[in-house]
């Protein structure tokens, strides 16, 4: 009777899998390996039972983990969902490069926007503030912003400050989430049936066996949910990148293409108006180094008249021994 029942439950994990390579493999494996099982412990042998099918298990546990699995759950999910209709899963990302006249009142009025769109900061960085330059002040933001918020926000952005450049991107992630899905699906169940297993074994060898794999998907699991956290957090809220930077005029970006005599004017004011901006850094500059420049000349004119003095008594001793040797000369002539 005990034969039988053995024949019958090796059948029986056989055809589970077979039936693994379709659909609902999971679902198959699970009530057919449970009935073996439970038909067997009530002869009450169970030793027997799981070391004789302990490699029919790890068979379908692999053909559960295989590629060919995976894609197959892939497919009677999303044949069993308003006929295979998902919704989408986007993760949207974008950037402004930003220009102001008032650095602290933009800085002061982005936290109010990003506030006011339930948003928050990811990272911000600022630098400069350098009193040499009138337009040195500069920061990047890091905003993570609710999905549906993202288009507002950049568009509230630009009533406080002076968008240069804007760039908007969405990244469709739907076939990697469903297949994370799937994955996670697969695994859990896989989970409760090690479990299960685990529970009814008795040998040692089988324990070990049943452990081993049991930490593999635990693993597995862990990792595929961690992957589908990230997913979620990206999806939920999107980012938004920001570059500012303080200027003493804005940069005017013309709506239609500039007329020649357009573009010379305003070349022409803008060198003006590089120089003007040059001789203002420089006077700063000038007398912020004023004392420095005195004590500098001051010691250049010393070590000038240093070498003068020098130059003057080199010259004078010459001309002595030159003036001395012509005596001498004219005496031995003589």
């Amino acid at each position: 009777m005990k034969k039988h029942i053995r024949s019958i439950a090796v059948m029986a994990l056989a055809v589970v899998l077979l039936a693994g390579c379709g659909k609902g493999e999971s679902a198959a494996y699970n009530k057919a390996a449970e009935t073996a099982y439970d038909n067997y412990y009530m002869e009450g042998s169970t030793g027997a039972m799981l070391s004789d099918t302990g490699v029919s298990y790890s068979r379908a546990a692999e053909a559960k983990s295989s590629p060919t699995s995976s894609q197959s759950n892939f497919d009677s999910d999303n044949s069993g969902t308003s006929q295979g209709v998902v919704s989408r899963k986007v993760i949207k990302n974008a950037y402004l490069e930003v220009q102001t006249l008032k650095f602290d009142e933009f800085v002061a009025e982005l936290k109010a926007k990003v506030e006011e769109f339930g948003g928050y900061y990811e990272s911000a960085n600022l630098s400069g503030n350098n009193i040499y330059s009138t337009s040195s002040r500069r920061a990047s933001y890091s905003v993570r912003v609710p999905e549906d918020k993202i288009e507002p926000m950049m568009n509230s952005i630009g009533e406080i400050g002076t968008v240069i450049s804007s760039s908007y991107n969405e990244n469709d992630i739907t076939l990697a989430y469903v297949d994370v899905e799937s994955r996670i699906k697969t695994l859990t169940t896989e989970q409760e049936t090690l479990l299960g297993l685990l529970e009814k074994a008795s040998y040692l060898e089988d324990i070990i066996r049943l452990e081993q794999r049991l930490s593999e998907v635990n693993y597995e699991l862990e990792t595929y949910k961690s992957r589908q956290r990230n997913y979620d957090d990206k999806i939920s809220y999107s980012t938004l990148n920001i570059e500012v930077k303080e200027v003493q005029r804005v940069s005017i970006v013309a709506e239609e293409p500039l007329t020649l005599g357009e573009r010379i004017a305003k070349g022409f004011k803008n060198n003006m108006l590089n120089i003007k901006e040059g001789l203002e850094n420089f006077i700063v500059w000038f007398i912020s180094y004023i004392v420095n420049i005195i004590i500098f000349c001051g010691v250049v004119a010393v070590v000038v008249i240093l070498l003068v003095k020098y130059a003057k008594k080199t010259d004078k001793r010459k001309a002595n021994i030159r003036k001395e040797a012509d005596t001498d000369q004219e005496k031995s002539e003589k």
